[in-house]
């Protein structure tokens, strides 16, 4: 199991689920760019402890070019919380052309200094051996500093990296206890692995669907995605609460809408059998045909397709044809 550096480039964990098919949205960006012409400027001292920082202010603010250039001129001088931005930057690919090497390096100078947040993106790529030489000891001990750190996503990460250099009893009950904590601190990567844990149970606890639930609601509410799906398949069978068809139809609805395909497969079943919406299985069909346009495929489905008329699927066609986004 590979940990990456930047949940744009990252991953999550995706519970098997019967009943519903679920898979992985991953995004690919390029890590080509130009060299930038760095601008000279000294004589101010950097940043120190609570002050103002305008570089952030304006990356918020998403004034990216004035951010880049006040956090080049502080990182060049030293600023460690400078130098952690400029790697943001680079790996985001605001105002500069997205270059993996330069965003190592600038995680790597802050990472030394003992900025937390540096510590974690440049212990993932020391781990995988990300735009640095792999050495997979000395990220794992950046990714703890993090930990240590109180940085919440840092938790998700060393928990799955506990989990993939052993899978015994007291290696999951630990990686529990680290996605537990990060869950606390608001990640929701944490929460979700976590939730996927108790659904299942350890050898030391029993299965645990109401607080899975929570976990998965909590998650949901942070935009993360296969929680969403996987509390709307809970909220139609009632796991862990109350049955909800209504809240389900309109999570799956929302991400489906969003060009998520396990969404749309789900909402078709929904369109199909009338769970939280009135039954329309032309709807269902175009859902389902904007899902097939991202290679996914169900069975049952295909069999709902096979079974409608001609005069159905070139409604449902049409109507596919407008639920997909235009250029």
């Amino acid at each position: 199991m590979k940990l990456f550096a930047s949940k744009l480039l990252g991953l999550v964990l995706l519970a098997s689920l019967a009943g519903f098919q679920f898979a992985e949205a991953q995004e690919a960006r390029s890590d080509k760019g130009a060299k930038p012409v760095l601008p000279k400027q000294t004589g101010e001292d950097y940043l120190k402890a609570g002050q103002y920082d305008k570089a952030y202010d304006n990356y918020i603010a998403g004034n990216y070019k004035t951010a880049f250039l006040e956090a080049l001129r502080r990182g060049e001088e030293g600023d460690a919380t400078a130098q952690t931005l400029l790697g943001r930057m680079y790996m985001e690919g605001y105002a500069v052309a997205i270059d993996g090497a330069r965003a190592a390096l600038w995680f790597g100078r802050a990472a030394k200094q003992g900025d937390p947040q540096a510590e974690l993106r440049y212990g993932l790529l020391l781990f995988n051996g990300t735009y640095v030489p792999k050495d997979p000891s000395m990220g794992e001990d950046y990714i703890k500093r993090a930990v240590d750190a109180g940085v919440p996503e840092a938790y998700f990460y060393y928990g799955q990296l506990l989990l993939n250099k052993s899978e015994s009893d007291d290696a999951l009950e630990t990686s529990l206890g680290y996605f537990l904590k990060g869950a606390s601190l608001g990640d929701p990567d944490s929460a979700f692995a976590a939730s996927q844990i108790l659904a299942r149970g350890t050898p030391k606890r029993p299965r645990d669907d109401n607080n899975a639930r929570k976990l998965l609601e909590a998650a949901s509410a942070k935009d993360h995605v296969p929680a969403q799906i996987t509390l709307a398949k809970w909220m139609v069978e009632g796991r862990g609460g109350p049955q909800d068809y209504e809240g389900a139809f309109n999570l799956l609805l929302m991400d489906a809408s969003k060009m998520i395909a396990p969404a749309q497969i789900n909402l078709a079943r929904l369109y199909r059998d009338g769970i939280g919406t009135e039954g329309d299985i032309v709807k269902a069909a175009a859902w389902y045909m904007v899902a097939k346009q991202a290679k996914m495929e169900a069975p049952d489905l295909e069999t709902m397709l096979e079974g409608m008329s001609d005069e159905q699927l070139a409604t449902a066609r049409q109507k596919a044809e407008q639920l997909m986004p235009t250029l």
